[in-house]
């Protein structure tokens, strides 16, 4: 909004659509991508706190972005300019917070949850009025659950595709969910060598600029079958893709639920592996200073007074906030640059606002979730579900003195190094073509010392070289 006295930019939630400015003088820039914004302040210069969060993240903490004198609006934010002194204000409007509980039993919580979702569904179908509905099908829940939704409620016009290497597990179990379900499913495969071609092209830049925005890596995961669905007409334009995302988290504050005091430190923690960890140095990423900044600030937002659904809070808002926000939910600018459209039925307002009312014990967890979605794929499928009830998952006292010690011989950690390595040079969906110029040996050795795909990708984005000729930055700075 715009008045004689100042300028406002709000965005929603979700960041659903990001905002950038920066202010020159006596003028104030706004654009949708961080890039354009800093063309028109000076130039495209990298700034050099913020890459080396990026390296560990794959996003900019805060209201920062990649670009020297270029912000971004954080979700669910405010910020007035004052047009007359340049004064800046920011607000956070509305935050993911849980409330007090409105439901004390799982099963009346789910039947709320699964009320919001039908109706935030139906807004879904009346929105595409006949048009394509596009689903990423995969193994997980969240993509399950849409499937089955789609199927029961017989929207006419659903295309259910999965994508990868030939044959690979992922695409033959959708196969077999979207066949239950009595959905179009259709595999878009690849070979190696026909990925690393297509994103080496020229023509690739364009989507790294539109689906980074300046202020979080591209996310390419669906990037290839998108591509090849849009050009041969399968998608037509303004077709509406549903990823799987959701606002249910996963228990990632479970090793705080037996310390004797809770702190900032704690919390931070048990971030690290979560949000830190695109390299090994997830302890040195959180001792950056822009990133002490940005945490300083995040735990003004919360609530950190020892109780238990505080600490649920923390850390789900901190999740939502940065990785979700600006890394997970960014994925539809690739849409968006396809020439489709997006939606998130599990991440409206209205559901969002029952889950922040669940019990604990629904939200200490992702298994009442799957026990919901898996009563509700077997009502449509006729297939038996593989859960029925949640299950207990938190570990016994028993179970972490015994983990705990195993940990301290080094060899658990050794197993799964050995298992990351060989998953990496062999990706089951071919996304190891996508790590430019390296070999396979490289990229062993690279996964064995800590580095992930996701870091590799972040590393060549800053420098230009993910994909030949691109120039997005124009200089580097201090």
């Amino acid at each position: 909004m715009i008045t004689n006295d100042e300028i406002v930019l709000m965005t929603d939630h979700l960041r659903s659509w990001p905002i950038f400015w920066a202010i020159r003088a006596d003028e104030v820039h706004v654009g949708d991508d961080a890039y354009t914004v800093a063309e028109a302040v000076g130039g495209r210069v990298l700034e050099a706190g913020a890459a080396a969060e990026f390296l560990h993240t794959g996003f900019v903490l805060g209201a920062r972005s990649l670009l020297q004198g270029v912000f971004q609006v954080p979700s669910g934010t405010s910020v007035r300019i004052d047009r007359r002194t340049g004064a800046v204000d920011q607000q956070l409007e509305r935050r993911l917070g849980l409330r007090e509980p409105e439901h004390q039993e799982i099963s009346t919580f789910t039947s709320a949850f699964s009320t919001a979702l039908d109706t935030a569904m139906a807004r879904l179908y009346k929105r595409a009025d006949g048009r394509v509905i596009a689903l990423p099908l995969s193994a997980g829940l969240d993509s399950r659950l849409l499937a089955a939704l789609l199927a029961r409620d017989g929207y006419p016009n659903v295309l259910t595709f999965t994508y990868g290497l030939p044959k690979n597990a992922e695409a033959q179990a959708s196969a077999k969910i979207a066949e239950s379900l009595g959905l179009p499913w259709r595999q878009v495969s690849h070979t190696p060598e026909q990925l690393r071609s297509a994103w080496t092209d020229t023509s690739t830049e364009p989507f790294l600029r539109e689906a980074s925005g300046g202020a979080s890596l591209p996310h390419i995961q669906d990037w290839y079958a998108i591509r090849a669905l849009t050009a041969d007409g399968t998608l037509p334009p303004g077709s509406i893709v549903i990823p799987g995302h959701t606002v249910v988290s996963s228990a990632k504050d479970e090793p705080l639920r037996h310390g004797r005091v809770l702190t900032p430190a704690a919390i931070v923690d048990s971030l690290r592996p979560w949000h830190f960890a695109l390299r090994s140095r997830s302890r040195r990423a959180v001792r950056l200073p822009s990133v002490v900044h940005e945490l300083q600030a995040f735990f003004t937002e919360v609530n950190l007074d020892g109780d238990r659904r505080a600490t649920m809070d923390a850390v789900r808002w901190f999740w939502q906030r940065e990785r979700q926000a600006k890394y997970i939910l960014n994925s539809v600018r690739g849409y968006e640059h396809a020439g489709l459209e997006w939606a998130l039925p599990m991440h409206e307002l209205s559901v969002w606002e029952v889950y922040e009312a669940a019990p604990d014990a629904a939200i200490a967890s992702r298994e009442w979730y799957r026990a919901m979605t898996e009563k509700i794929y077997a009502s449509v499928s006729g297939e038996p579900a593989p859960t029925v009830a949640p299950r207990f998952t938190e570990r016994s006292l028993p179970r972490r003195i015994a983990v705990a010690a195993a940990k301290s011989t080094g060899l658990p950690q050794l197993r799964s190094r050995v298992r990351t390595v060989r998953a990496v040079v062999d990706h089951p969906l071919g996304f190891d073509a996508l790590i430019t110029g390296a070999s396979r040996r490289d990229v062993a050795v690279r996964t064995a010392m800590g580095m992930t795909p996701v870091g590799e990708f972040a590393e060549q984005f800053l420098d230009d070289e993910w994909v030949p000729g691109s120039s997005l930055f124009t200089s580097h700075g201090s």
